[in-house]
Formats: structure tokens, C-alpha cells, sequence
């Protein structure tokens, strides 16, 4: 009987130990019930009984397997490994695109403008001549003729 109690004894020193071990090491914010120093306080008061409601009602749920914490999963290293970034680049690409089209566009177009400008500078008569034409030519109405065909 000496040897059973000496063994209870000690198994509950060890449960003791491990739930005063566990709620120090647990994370503030994870704790359960009541706040991490009163859980302390609790086992250290009541020594038996506060270590079991430690393990009932504190300590902090698993989220997985018991066992050690498995370390947060690996970022891509790489920036070609990211898909955040390949898309960011993706998305910077398409918006050079645009404004390298929206430029071409502008460029075309003042182009166009200028081109029509100086042609609308031409059409004006100088000299009495119109696009290379001498009064009376060039007009081809219907007026001109008796059938309204085009004379060279």
C-alpha cells in the first residue's frame, strides 16, 4: 500500500508540474474560461483539482493532431513562385499594353489632324488655280454638260 500511495503521489507532483508547464507555455490569447495567471493561480492553490480543470476547462483547443505545432507553411521564396506577385505583374503588363495602345491611338490621331490640316491648307485657291485646275474645270455637277458626265 506504502508504494501505491508513494506512486499516486508522485504522478500527481508530475501532473501538476505539466499543467503549470502547459499553461506557461500556451498562448495569452488562446487560454480558455479565465485568464492565463489566474489558471496558474488556480493550479498552484489547487493543486489536484486545479490541474484537472486546467486540462478540462483552460487549456487551449488543438487545432490539429496533438502533438508538437507544426511550423506555418512555407512562402513561395522565389518571386516566379508567388502567385501574388505573377499576377501583379500580370496585371502591370496589361496596363502597359493599354497605354502603350491609348499612345498609338493619340499619336494616329495627331497625325491624322495635322495631315488633314495641311490638306486643308491646300484647297484654298492661290494663283487663281484650284488643285492644279484652271477656272471653269474641275467643277463636275450635274451642270456641267448636257448629260452630267464627267469630261476629262
Amino acid at each position: 500500500m506504502p508504494r501505491l500511495l508513494l506512486f499516486a503521489a508522485i504522478l500527481g507532483v508530475a501532473v501538476i508540474i505539466y499543467a503549470l508547464i502547459d499553461c506557461v507555455m500556451s498562448r495569452k490569447h488562446e487560454v480558455r474560461s479565465i485568464s492565463k495567471t489566474a489558471w496558474f493561480i488556480t493550479i498552484l492553490v489547487l493543486p489536484i483539482i486545479g490541474a484537472g480543470m486546467w486540462f478540462l476547462f483552460g487549456r487551449p483547443r488543438g487545432e490539429g493532431p496533438p502533438g508538437p505545432r507544426r511550423p506555418a507553411p512555407r512562402k513561395p521564396t522565389a518571386p516566379d513562385d508567388d502567385p501574388a506577385f505573377l499576377q501583379n505583374l500580370e496585371t502591370q503588363r496589361r496596363q502597359q499594353a493599354r497605354e502603350q495602345e491609348r499612345r498609338r491611338r493619340e499619336r494616329e490621331e495627331r497625325d491624322r489632324a495635322a495631315e488633314s490640316k495641311e490638306n486643308g491648307q491646300d484647297k484654298p485657291v492661290q494663283d487663281g488655280k484650284q488643285d492644279g485646275k484652271q477656272d471653269g474645270e474641275g467643277n463636275d455637277d450635274a451642270g456641267s454638260g448636257s448629260t452630267g458626265a464627267h469630261q476629262p
